[in-house]
């Protein structure tokens, strides 16, 4: 049977939007700005305010969120957790992961989690969760948290068929270049092929 494509929509910094069917996904619209969140279902992989902006929000949406999302709302969240399952209009959604990445070694590691959407799209937030054969991973690319090594052994270990850069933005346009280029050159040395979607631009799979 064929399988419906699935399209997947860049909005600000790590803020995503997935349609497949008659539903719709958008994951960590915060702080950088937000699209149109109307018949969405909304997803948060944390608490951060470039990943969650509460005064968007309202008691008509439905949210799905850690618990440390959810105790910084005033509203109604279905809590998620590492291991969780549960289906949204036609999505199914696996929730992976449990902390942040590091960011300072004297910091603790903070909740993150991440939504494997279908089986086929990995939003992972900011971390880089181990998980082989994915179809499309959206890969943050910019933090301070992160380096460019991080990715490269990320694909080197656990390659996507594609991947989407994310999660750059406080990165001017001097930067983005850069990001492209060695983007480009780690998924051509890791057989994953890099998408560079710019904001308002789309992907299907």
């Amino acid at each position: 049977m064929e399988t419906a494509p699935i399209k997947i929509t860049r909005h600000v910094h790590a803020c995503v939007e997935i349609a497949y069917k008659d539903s719709r996904l958008i994951i960590d619209p915060g702080s950088f700005g937000a699209p149109d969140l109307s018949g969405a279902t909304i997803l948060f992989t944390h608490n951060h305010p470039d990943h969650l902006d509460p005064a968007i929000l309202d008691k008509s949406m439905e949210i799905y969120a850690p618990r440390s999302v959810a105790h910084q709302l005033n509203i109604e969240v279905h809590i998620v957790d590492h291991g969780h399952t549960f289906n949204v209009g036609d999505f199914r959604i696996e929730v992976v992961g449990s902390q942040h990445a590091r960011l300072l070694h004297s910091q603790g590691l903070g909740e993150n989690i991440g939504y494997l959407i279908n089986g086929r799209v990995l939003h992972p937030g900011d971390a880089f969760p181990p998980i082989k054969g994915v179809e499309l991973a959206l890969l943050p690319v910019n933090g301070p948290w992160l380096k460019m090594l991080d990715i490269e052994e990320y694909l080197k270990k656990y390659p996507p068929l594609n991947f989407i850069g994310i999660h750059d933005g406080i990165v001017n346009d001097y930067g983005l270049a850069i990001n492209k280029k060695f983007l480009t050159l780690l998924g051509a040395e890791h057989n994953s092929n890099y998408v560079p979607l710019k904001v308002g631009e789309s992907f299907q799979i």
